[in-house]
């Protein structure tokens, strides 16, 4: 249980990190892979793919997701006892608590990473990717 809380606050402490770097360096995007990948700072203050939900509906609705989550893995996916369910809620909680700080402290989340013509994100969106393809991988393996 102690790797998963590691990788957990490691997780989150790299996406603050990128974030903070983005804030104080990405004044101009920067391209990476010309027509598909840059660097590019937004201030995200709608949800998933900057859909616009705003205000403090948005953040009691981002806390109770966290419990929610939270409650489901205690409860229903920590008794399998996998690995890769393990690692896959340490990545949905520290991508759910990294956009979850920034959105209740800053009222914005800072997306930094632009892939040309879908979308703008950060490590943490990444995160939250990791945990549905780990679900995803998990239930395909193990159907019930």
């Amino acid at each position: 249980m102690k790797a998963y809380i590691f990788l957990i606050l490691w997780c989150i402490t790299l996406d603050a990190l990128t974030k903070y770097l983005a804030d104080i360096n990405l004044r101009e995007a920067i391209s990476i892979i010309p027509n598909l990948l840059s660097l590019q700072y937004i201030e995200n203050t709608g949800i998933a793919f900057s859909i616009a939900i705003t205000g403090i509906f948005l953040k009691i609705l981002t806390v109770i997701l966290i419990f929610i989550i939270f409650w489901y893995y205690w409860t229903q996916e920590k008794i399998k006892q996998s690995a890769i369910l393990n690692v896959s809620y340490s990545l949905i909680f520290a991508g759910a608590i990294g956009n979850a700080w920034e959105r209740i402290f800053k009222w914005y989340v800072i997306d930094f990473i632009s892939l040309e013509h879908f979308s703008v994100f950060n490590l943490a969106d990444s995160y939250i990717t990791l945990w549905a393809i780990g679900i995803l991988y998990y239930y395909s393996k193990h159907k019930s």
